[in-house]
């Protein structure tokens, strides 16, 4: 256990160094997606065809193809496609932002299309104009709706961030293989990392579901 502790005591500076690296793309990640997702969302409800057509392209097939092809993609086709090179820290924090926008764009027009028409007729009827409806009735609604899918995907992200090692991105999975190699003692470093995932995805979803209580109206908070 002494010597447990002493590793542990040792690496630890590295290993939390790894932590903030992943937590940096994954706040990235949310924020960029959690922004982008929603003009995303909006634009697969349009009637204009061609341009619908466009958006469903994107969003089928960032969900539909692993972040491991798209993360090479991104970082060696690409370039030769546009002559535009971008570092690997670049291309994973991008490759993030384009996957993790094209599912939470699904989770965004799930959310509008379970707010009842009803409701923004009636708020029309009212005097309010449609972009106000949108604002104060149908979006604040389809956002509650979402947290639990949006908390998911959410996770789902954070251990997402662990492919990047890939690219030699120096987040908590590349860290670790790093000093379990070095060390020769994969086991009790790897434990360590599990651990530290499962304490980031508990926190994470604790947060959605505190969240999603407080903006829960009436009496079930």
């Amino acid at each position: 256990m002494e010597d447990l502790a002493a590793r542990a005591l040792k690496y630890g500076p590295a290993l939390l160094n790894g932590t903030l690296v992943t937590l940096s793309y994954f706040v990235v990640g949310s924020v960029g997606s959690l922004l982008l997702a929603l003009p995303l969302a909006l634009g697969l409800r349009t009637r204009r065809r061609p341009i619908r057509y466009l958006l469903l392209a994107y969003v089928e097939f960032f969900r539909n193809t692993p972040l491991l092809v798209q993360l090479f993609w991104l970082h060696y086709a690409l370039p030769m496609i546009t002559g535009i090179a971008t570092t690997a820290p670049e291309t994973a924090a991008l490759a993030l932002v384009l996957v993790m926008t094209a599912y939470m764009a699904e989770v965004y027009r799930a959310g509008i299309g379970s707010v009842s028409q009803g409701q923004l007729e009636a708020a029309q009827s009212l005097g309010l104009s449609g972009r106000h409806s949108w604002a104060l009735l149908v979006l604040p609604q389809a956002f509650r709706i979402a947290l639990p899918a949006i908390g998911t995907l959410l996770v789902a992200l954070l251990k997402a961030t662990t492919v990047l090692s890939i690219l030699s991105v120096p987040e908590l999975m590349r860290v670790t293989t790093r000093i379990s190699n070095y060390t020769a003692r994969p086991a009790e470093f790897y434990t360590m990392t599990a651990v530290v995932y499962v304490l980031l995805g508990i926190i994470v979803s604790r947060c959605i579901h505190s969240l999603e209580r407080y903006l829960t109206p009436g009496p079930c908070k």
